[in-house]
């Protein structure tokens, strides 16, 4: 099993309020992220082991405090992306939309009630994720990011066809939303999670060329990849989570 995990928050400069954070960045010098910690890391978090995968970025800009909730969204997106990935591994029978739905339930339970989860600006995330059991794949993708399946010679993108207007937020229905499905692990040899900064990064790249790339280079060289085509562009740069997993 090889298995990479790669995240970087980018440059922290977002646009104006309700832009997705992962997909419409601003030009340098706006600012940084604007949650109750005000640290730009806090944009993106992926883990994975050889069981499951997952990654969570921030799906909102907010200009101020981050309304409703007190604990900022970095703290939001490792507690989704904890417990997703603790659902997928412990219930493998479950359904990933149906794990995705406990997570937000169980993240939404933890916030208290100083927190008012019925305001437009608390938390909210574009998922990314994928599970191995026995000879299945599961696949979620919720908002802009991609899930990359190389099979010998071809490649399957699997989006989420609405893109950014879907997140994780403090609802559990949401997970209805998320592009889902199975599929057999037989012939398998690459998989690859972006998030949408990463698969917006890449619009005149075929996935084939993608996934290729990351055979050759690993998850870092894609990402210096993506970071040198936003210089010389002279754009902001996202917030990229990338995992790379073949298993063997």
């Amino acid at each position: 099993m090889h298995l990479e995990v790669v995240t970087d928050p980018g440059s922290g400069a977002f646009g104006a309020a309700g832009d997705s954070a992962e997909d419409e960045p601003a030009a340098r010098g706006t600012g940084g992220l604007f949650d109750a910690e005000h640290r730009p890391r806090d944009r993106v978090f992926a883990l994975a082991t050889p069981e499951a995968a997952v990654i969570a970025t921030t799906a909102l800009a907010h200009r101020g405090a981050v309304e409703g909730c007190g604990h900022g969204t970095g703290w939001y997106l490792r507690r989704l992306g904890a417990h997703l990935l603790t659902r997928l591994v412990d219930r493998p029978e479950r359904r990933v939309a149906d794990c995705l739905s406990d997570a937000i339930a169980e993240t939404a339970a933890l916030h208290g009630g100083r927190c008012d989860l019925a305001l437009h600006g608390t938390p909210t995330a574009s998922v990314v994720a994928v599970r191995l059991t026995g000879d299945r794949l599961d696949h979620l993708v919720l908002g802009p990011g991609a899930v990359l399946i190389r099979r010998d010679t071809s490649v399957r993108a699997i989006r989420d066809p609405a893109g950014r207007a879907h997140a994780a937020g403090a609802r559990p229905s949401a997970a209805a939303d998320a592009a889902t499905g199975s599929s057999p692990c037989r012939d398998v040899h690459t998989l690859v999670l972006l998030n949408g900064g990463a698969a917006r990064s890449l619009p005149d790249m075929p996935w084939s060329d993608t996934v290729r790339m990351l055979e050759e280079t690993g998850a870092h060289g894609l990402l210096a990849y993506i970071r040198a085509a936003e210089l010389r562009a002279g754009s902001a740069h996202r917030p990229i989570g990338l995992v790379h997993l073949r298993p063997e």
